[in-house]
């Protein structure tokens, strides 16, 4: 186990190792007593019994001719081995299917970090969060593309010589661009290899599917291989594209899977030799306002002693000592979870794990003790999103800002790494909700904290809760040069941006004023060509109160959005002063440097602002601020000429994917659940597209010059530990922390026959 000083590093480079030497596995008596002593130590945690109305993979094991390839393109993490493939490799050789794992993400990484990147042959990070965009559409084909095509061609060589049956692809949001491109390939060359693909860019919606695919698979993959492989063993496939949709009802057993396959995979390839990933759960407990991915399927949990017989057999077989759990919530069963960490201390199993997790204030120091050190836990991933009560209550949180203070401090106090994320930007969240994330992150800098996911700003998904009831949270049924905007027009791509790049100026200021280093998705060009600053006294920090702080200084009457967005420069400077003193600061905002920085996701470029602030260690200010924001033809707009806009209706009202209709249902809109908006409905947006389009231009210019005096203790609040419901009124689960737990653990042991979930 890590040292107590030791610095845990988000990716776990520094506990990586490769493995030289398998451990031997104990003798029959000394496993049969380390057995029983982890049963007897997991007892008044463990579940005794499997959730019910779970469904079985029928896999019956005989000789078979077919055979499959599983591919997984470039983008994705390369620290550790594709376990979805590995958990379909193993279920397919099972079942008696020859199989064979082709990780190119994890080639096309070592050949970026050996070659592209040190000779500058890409001038972005190619793996980094912040370089994600480059990935998507036409930017990848003149990006990226004429450096991969090679190595996608070699694959697909070497495909054909092997000549599979059917060929799988695993597809992100981030890998859609090289698997079409590989797939079309493949097709052209060889017509009767078959292929398929699955992964959580299919389960969208608005899935981009292409003929070239002879099987789409959205869902869940166990089942759904088997009976294309039984298929295409059986030739009764008709030949016609096939799409396998999983019942909403369905619940894929996933406790006695057979061992996860990675035969033929050098683990010595990835970042993280010693490491593998793993799931302890599907689904999520939350139903958190902004999520999709909580919508993708219901929810089910491993058994601590399948997850611990997994962990044994890695050890044992692969020498593995890591595991990062890939679930979207690892925690949703709090007693489960802590049953695993006590039975790997009884089996004397040193597996160390993390995974993503919600702040719970269940986690008291006790659990903290169970989960820490020998219990194997080295860091949580928790999902942190806002440092303002309002906006968590927004979210559906269901966690107070104390409670999630008191895990920090429990962290720390028993070496467990705190990683976050954060979205900035909601649609609820005012510029002093802006203001308190700032500040929770400083207060909280010496807790543990070993990475801060700052996130692109919100997005309002089509599978959101948000997104199937838009009206509830004030955003707009138009979007406003291609970003939802609010429906009082207070908000939209421009504001998020400033946040966004606002934000992670923060914690470039943040660095080096932490016990501990913490990683981020560092945009050095902020630094080159954003902003210049410097500080009274370098060597001088503060601690930070929470505060309400109105920050409606400047009082313009324009448009209401020019009318915040004059403002949205302020949070950030009175935190920045509060946290580190005087300082004199120029930010530079302009079309050039913020689409270089951030692409076309916050809209096509139409603001410039240049800021210049001077504020003294005791709080007298100054300020020059000038503004220019020209709303232009939106480049990005295709639709035709008589129709085109800055606005553009939306309607996310008749989606059918499952994850769009268990969000709808939580969402509770006022149209009909399964039908979505009427016709009538819909025309009545278009209509009022047209209108918008012909009387809103929300172009501004404004020069502000101004002076003032701040105090640091006249706005400070006590330390929010009450939930509310937010604007989530009709939601009763939401109204305490009781309720909250209760509906949580209602949903982690549901074995009831339809289709529940707390209202």
């Amino acid at each position: 186990m890590p040292k107590k000083s030791e610095h845990l590093d988000f990716n776990l480079l520094n506990i990586s190792k490769t493995v030289e030497e398998i451990p031997d596995a104990p003798e029959l008596s000394v496993e049969d007593a380390r057995h029983q002593q982890m049963m007897d130590k997991i007892a008044p945690y463990a579940k005794k019994v499997r959730q019910k109305n779970m469904t079985d993979i029928d896999l019956v094991t005989r000789t078979r001719e077919s055979s499959v390839m599983l591919v997984m393109c470039p983008e994705w993490a390369p620290e550790f081995p594709p376990f979805s493939l590995a958990r379909l490799s193993g279920i397919c050789k099972q079942a008696g299917y020859e199989c064979e794992i082709m990780d190119l993400n994890v080639k096309t990484h070592n050949i970026y970090r050996n070659d592209w990147q040190p000779n500058e042959k890409i001038p972005f990070r190619l793996w980094d969060p912040s370089a994600s965009w480059h990935w998507l559409g036409e930017t990848y084909m003149h990006d990226i593309h004429p450096l991969l095509e090679p190595i996608l061609t070699e694959a697909i060589d070497y495909i054909i010589e092997k000549n599979p049956t059917l060929v799988g692809f695993s597809e992100y949001y981030i890998s859609e661009e090289p698997s079409k491109w590989m797939v079309r390939e493949l097709k052209r060359r060889a017509p009767h290899i078959k292929t398929a693909v699955g992964g959580p860019n299919v389960h969208k919606d608005w899935f981009n599917n292409i003929p070239e695919y002879d099987f789409v698979v959205v869902g869940e993959g166990e089942r759904a291989i088997l009976r294309i492989l039984e298929q295409l063993e059986t030739f009764q496939w008709d030949g016609e594209q096939q799409v396998l949709r999983q019942d909403a009802m369905e619940r894929i057993d996933i406790n006695d899977m057979p061992m996860p396959d990675y035969t033929g995979l050098d683990f010595n390839d990835y970042r993280v030799p010693n490491g593998v990933t793993s799931e302890f759960s599907r689904g999520c407990t939350a139903k958190c306002t902004f999520c999709e991915e909580t919508h993708f399927w219901k929810y089910r949990q491993r058994q601590a002693v399948d997850v611990i017989r997994e962990a044994e057999w890695l050890y044992y077989n692969k020498g593995t000592d890591i595991m990062w759990f890939i679930d979207s919530l690892v925690n949703g069963n709090v007693n489960e979870l802590r049953a695993f960490s006590l039975g790997l201390r009884a089996k004397q199993i040193p597996m160390r794990w993390t995974g993503y997790a919600r702040c719970d204030g269940r986690m008291d120091e006790e659990y903290f003790k169970d989960i820490s050190g020998d219990g194997g836990c080295i860091m949580l991933n928790f999902g942190c999103e806002s440092g303002s009560q309002k906006v968590l209550n927004d979210m559906a949180k269901g966690v107070t800002i104390k409670e999630t203070e008191d895990n920090f401090d429990m962290c720390k106090k028993y070496n467990v790494a705190a990683a976050t994320n954060w979205i900035v930007g909601f649609p609820t969240e005012e510029h002093d909700d802006f203001a308190k994330t700032m500040l929770f992150l400083w207060r909280n800098r010496n807790k543990n904290i070993n990475n801060v996911g700052a996130g692109v700003g919100m997005a309002v998904g089509p599978e959101t809760i948000v997104g199937q009831n838009p009206d509830k949270y004030n955003v707009g049924w138009h979007k406003y040069q291609n970003h939802w905007i609010r429906k009082d027009f207070t908000m939209g791509g421009t504001h998020v941006m400033h946040r966004v790049k606002l934000f992670h100026m923060f914690l470039d200021f943040m660095t080096g004023y932490t016990e501990q280093p913490f990683g981020y998705p560092v945009r050095f060009n902020l630094r080159a060509e954003h902003y210049g600053v410097e500080f009274s006294n370098p060597d001088k920090f503060y601690e930070v109160e929470y505060e309400d702080f109105d920050y409606n200084i400047i009082k313009l009457e324009e448009n209401p959005f020019a009318n915040t967005l004059v403002n949205e420069i302020w949070p950030f400077l009175r935190v920045l002063w509060l946290a580190r003193g005087g300082y004199k600061i120029e930010i530079a905002f302009n079309p050039e440097i913020d689409l270089k920085e951030f692409g076309s996701q916050f809209g096509p470029g139409m603001f410039t602002g240049k800021y210049k602030f001077f504020i003294t260690d005791s709080g007298v200010w100054s300020a020059q601020f000038e503004y220019d924001f020209q709303q232009i033809d939106n480049p990005y707009d295709e639709r035709s000429e008589e129709d085109k806009g800055a606005f553009y209706a939306q309607d996310y009202s008749r989606m059918q994917s499952n994850a769009a209709k268990r969000a709808r249902k939580l969402a509770k809109p006022d149209w009909d659940l399964d039908a979505g908006r009427s016709d009538h409905d819909f025309g009545r947006l278009i209509t009022q597209q047209t209108e918008y389009n012909s009387s809103i231009d929300f172009s501004f210019t404004h020069t502000y010059r101004g002076t003032g005096k701040w105090s640091r203790t006249s706005h400070t609040v006590d330390v929010p530990d009450e939930i509310t419901s937010g604007v989530n009124s009709d939601n009763i689960h939401l109204t305490n922390k009781t309720e909250f737990y209760r509906a949580q653990d209602l949903i982690s042991a549901i074995n009831v026959e339809d289709d529940h979930e707390f209202d």
